[in-house]
């Protein structure tokens, strides 16, 4: 099976113990992924690889990373051979940056035996910082030790900016435009010092070693404070007792008597260094008038008190006037500037980056040629400002706990269906390598919540994707996706009679009330799981379980308004197979296309869960339209298409749509969103241009507390356009 560039079948993890707590690597024997590009950034202290795999018929690929000591330049240069091998025929470009690229150049030419391409590192950085910011979620973030990780939606790069990268040394940048940059100051006071002084002070030997001394240390035990001077705070010029008044100068003051330890040291020289990079880069961003600083490079690594030291020091200066803002990557190959891809991060082989206290992991960017842009009729300007997600997870332990434990859960049922053979997963052990390595990552996650960036259910929900095709499992529903779908058709007939007799205002109700019917059909709801295997759940138990509740119940509201009120076009994000969209959706759909409405209906490009996907709606269309003339005729007209929505989850993220879909939502004045995952877990607070209506059952009880419902309420939410 290839998704992605991997072709993962036969995958299995990798038992070998590990000393670090760094993720088990996936064994894929059936890998063939080609090797396109590499390209390779050697700083003074560390070299940098990033290379690009993509599959034979190029539809897709992968941007894998990972890091050598400089010290170690000869195991990087072996790393790079074994990916030249994978190349094929063709040998992979090789791209260098970094002081190293004219240090060891001759060195890359003869070791490799490949001409080597020498990129500008200042452009490299500006050009690869850019494309995080407009590409990639949960990559820009602001970090305060109270307040850690708040993500900010990058969009397009907001010029002007510095650029602060964090290396050996530090360079400040001062970036314009696209292409449009200046090196305007930097300080040797950088990583180097850092690593530099705590070998000679410590002996400690790599930059990991040194950092988890420093997450043990007490700075307090070395360092001079406000507080051994003054005795208290010194409010007059805005000094706490907590402040470091002059770094390692306590320890020469016998009177203080401080004892101190090596990690104490670890932790002073730390605060040392990120101090003096953060005043140096407010200084040069109040000369510039610059109000925007981004931190880089791999100094930072997800390090808690190195962000908080950064910010700290930024806010201090500023007085709170100024952000300072962190990205995980700042380097990144020339192949992906522009943006004729769609970039998704995937942490289902992410490795911890910085030790068991760091916030971020280093995952790898899959890539598919085409464009993901946002929906037209989005709201996403102040004061609402768009956001995917209903519920933030970050600052909610306890909301985490109850979502990693019921995605334990869900996934431990998951593993019973494929056990009683409910599930395609051909090699049994390929489920059994899903859950090795998903319920890993919800370990890693109860202990890092920030590891994967902004933790959210939608987030976790779309790693438990990404896991399963890592593993070769690319479709596990779909034997029960074709039953439940062939069963729906057979009675759709039925269906259509029933509300083609009705008057439009009852059979709109009729309608809307089938919509949320079929969404009791979700494997996905730990709930109803066990029903659905069991054959238990038919279309008339479903319709009578659901509740309807006055305050989440606009259908009369709805039906009301589009009778009066001829809708041009409609989007209809639909949710799961079989009875949910042949019985639910579809009959809705057709009802808006006989009276005029140019209906989109908008699937997932890829598999999750039973949901349906664009292919297989495509071809349900077609079916149902073979048995009924009036759908042929709207189908025909072109008054009813398909499309694929671009994402392969059960949530959804207006900002991220293939582009052929936002090109068909031209003129859409209204939207409809079916199914928890979509309509729930994400998109809830969502805001329109135009009409708007949402369309789902609360099938987990957690989301139901929270919107002031019970489970199986139905939600049918319908609001008026904003502009």
């Amino acid at each position: 099976m290839i998704f992605g560039s991997i072709n993962s079948s036969g995958a299995s993890i990798d038992e070998v113990e590990h000393t670090t707590s760094a993720a088990s690597d996936i064994l894929l024997p059936n890998h063939t992924g080609r090797v396109q590009k590499v390209a390779v950034d050697i700083g003074g202290s560390l070299a940098k690889v990033v290379y690009l795999t993509t599959t034979s018929d190029e539809s897709g690929g992968r941007l894998h990373f990972k890091a050598f000591e400089t010290d170690n330049v000869d195991r990087c240069l072996g790393f790079i051979k074994t990916l030249l091998e994978d190349g094929g025929d063709t040998a992979p470009t090789i791209m260098a940056t970094g002081g190293g690229a004219h240090r060891f150049g001759d060195l890359l030419r003869s070791a490799l035996g490949v001409e080597i391409c020498v990129e500008d590192e200042m452009r490299s950085l500006t050009t690869g910082l850019n494309f995080f910011i407009r590409e990639v979620a949960d990559e820009v973030f602001t970090y305060e030790q109270d307040k850690p990780m708040q993500f900010v939606d990058g969009g397009e790069a907001a010029f002007p900016y510095m650029l602060v990268n964090i290396g050996s040394g530090v360079s400040i940048i001062k970036v314009t435009g696209e292409g449009q940059y200046e090196r305007i100051s930097g300080t040797s006071l950088g990583g180097g010092t850092l690593w530099g002084l705590l070998h000679l002070l410590t002996g400690a030997q790599s930059f990991d070693e040194m950092l988890e001394m420093t997450q043990r240390g007490d700075n307090t035990r070395v360092d001079m404070m406000v507080g051994d001077i003054y005795g208290t705070d010194y409010d007059k010029i805005g000094l706490k007792a907590t402040n470091i008044a002059a770094t390692m100068a306590g320890v020469y003051r016998k009177s203080l008597g401080k004892q101190y330890e090596e990690a104490d040291i670890a932790r002073s020289l730390l605060y040392m260094v990120s101090n003096n990079i953060g005043q140096i880069a407010y200084l040069n961003a109040q000369l510039h008038g610059i109000r925007r600083i981004y931190f880089g490079g791999y100094f930072i690594r997800g390090h808690p008190p190195t962000m908080h030291t950064l910010s700290y020091a930024i806010d201090f200066w500023s007085k709170g006037q100024m952000r300072a803002l962190g990205a995980f990557f700042a380097k990144q190959d020339r192949s992906v500037r522009s943006r004729a891809c769609s970039v998704t991060e995937n942490f289902s082989v992410a490795e911890s980056i910085a030790g068991a206290e760091a916030v971020g992991a280093l995952g790898s960017l899959d890539y598919q040629p085409a464009k993901l842009e946002p929906l037209p009729q989005l709201v996403d300007r102040p004061p609402h400002g768009y956001s995917p997600d209903t519920v933030d997870l970050a600052g909610d332990a306890r909301q985490q706990e109850y979502w990693i434990a019921a995605m334990e859960r869900n996934t431990r049922g998951m593993l019973a269906l494929a056990d009683d053979g409910m599930l395609v997963a051909g090699d049994p052990r390929r489920m059994q390598a899903f859950g090795t390595l998903y319920l890993r990552h919800l370990r890693r996650l109860r202990e890092q919540p920030l590891a994967y960036g902004a933790m959210s259910v939608r987030a976790l929900l779309g790693l438990r994707e990404q896991c399963l095709h890592e593993v070769g499992l690319d479709d596990i529903f779909a034997h029960v996706k074709r039953q439940e779908t062939d069963a729906a058709l057979a009675q759709l007939p039925a269906f259509l009679r029933a509300s083609d007799a009705l008057d439009d205002a009852d059979a709109l109700l009729l309608l809307v009330r089938n919509v949320l019917a079929g969404n009791m059909y979700d494997w996905g709801a730990s709930a109803l799981r066990d029903e659905l295997a069991r054959g238990q759940l038919d279309f008339a138990r479903a319709r009578a379980r659901i509740t309807w509740v006055d305050r989440l119940d606009d259908s009369h509201a709805f039906a009301r308004h589009a009778q009066a009120h001829a809708y041009a076009r409609a989007v209809v994000f639909v949710d799961n197979s079989g009875a949910d969209v042949c019985l639910g959706v579809l009959p809705f759909a057709r009802f808006l296309a006989r009276r005029g409405t140019h209906v989109v209906l908008a699937a997932n490009s890829l598999p999750a869960l039973n949901d349906v996907t664009a292919p297989e709606l495509q071809d349900i269309v077609g079916r149902a339209a073979a048995a009924d003339a009036a759908l042929a005729e709207c189908v025909a007209a072109g008054r009813l298409v398909v499309a694929g929505t671009g994402s392969g989850g059960p949530c959804l993220d207006l900002r991220k749509l293939d582009e052929r879909l936002v090109a068909l939502c031209a003129g859409v004045d209204l939207v409809v969103i079916v199914g928890m995952g979509r309509a729930i877990h994400s998109n809830y607070r969502a805001r329109f241009t135009c009409d708007s209506l949402k369309l789902a059952v609360f099938k987990n009880q957690m989301a139901a507390d929270a919107a002031g419902a019970n489970i199986y309420d139905c939600l049918c939410l319908f609001e008026r356009g904003s502009g």
